[in-house]
């Protein structure tokens, strides 16, 4: 799972979040047909544990909402164990694990976009 930004930062959304002037995270974003793909969600490791990144995570479900798609999802590697359960307790479903080089494991997860909240 590897990167090209020259591309990504051409292609993508990348929206930013600050707390006092200091950059604490992104969260990166594409629309895919009817679905809203988290590409990237980072936190710096000095504002981790304070709800930054279920802040962003809720602001791709926003995005997703405001152009009346059908669901938001992600990929991360199998080996990031907190990760995928904070996506679940955020609403996300397992949808399938594909294998990558090097032995790398994805874990695809899906969460429908609710237009009642």
């Amino acid at each position: 799972m590897t990167v090209d930004y020259n591309v990504s930062v051409q292609e993508n959304r990348f929206d930013l979040l600050y707390e006092d002037n200091i950059l604490v995270g992104l969260i990166e974003t594409v629309q895919q047909d009817d679905e809203m793909m988290i590409v990237n969600v980072a936190i710096d490791p000095d504002h981790q544990g304070r709800g930054f990144g279920t802040l962003l995570m809720r602001h791709a479900e926003q995005l997703a909402r405001a152009l009346s798609l059908r669901s938001t999802r992600l990929y991360t590697n199998k080996l990031m164990v907190e990760n995928i359960a904070l996506y679940e307790r955020l609403g996300y479903c397992f949808e399938k694990e594909t294998h990558h080089d090097l032995g790398t494991i994805a874990v695809h997860m899906v969460r429908p976009v609710s237009y009642n909240a």
